[in-house]
């Protein structure tokens, strides 16, 4: 038997979110969403890489409310510009998504408990 993984077809951390919910993260990579989850912020997932497919942009899209907004809050980098932009433009004709941009060479990794929070303040 051969297994093959398929990265563009989930989201990391996205089997938690059980139902849809009114506020959904999206981050590049695992220790983002391992970060966010630890500061308290519960509906976080990853795309594990700068791409998102058309999979998971209705992932996500089904993960939120109608209501509901996604967060994008991509590495502050090229690729991150790539992320935000594919996300962007897949699932805003669909959900509220606001792109929390961060400074060159930032990561939400980089960002402190008490900042973090600021970020998702409308």
């Amino acid at each position: 038997m051969k297994h093959q993984f398929h990265k563009s077809e989930f989201l990391y951390a996205g089997y938690r979110i059980t139902s849809p919910v009114d506020d959904l993260v999206v981050v590049e990579g695992f220790p983002s969403v391992w970060w966010l989850t630890q500061h308290s912020f519960a509906n976080v997932v990853g795309l594990m890489g700068w791409c998102c497919s058309e999979k998971q942009a209705k992932l996500i899209v089904a993960l939120v409310k109608p209501s509901g907004r996604v967060w994008v809050m991509p590495d502050g980098d090229e690729s991150g510009e790539r992320c935000a932009e594919t996300s962007l433009l897949q699932v805003a004709p669909h959900r509220l998504v606001r792109w929390l941009k961060l400074e060159a060479g930032k990561q939400p990794t980089d960002l402190p408990a008490d900042q973090l929070k600021t970020c998702f303040i409308l």
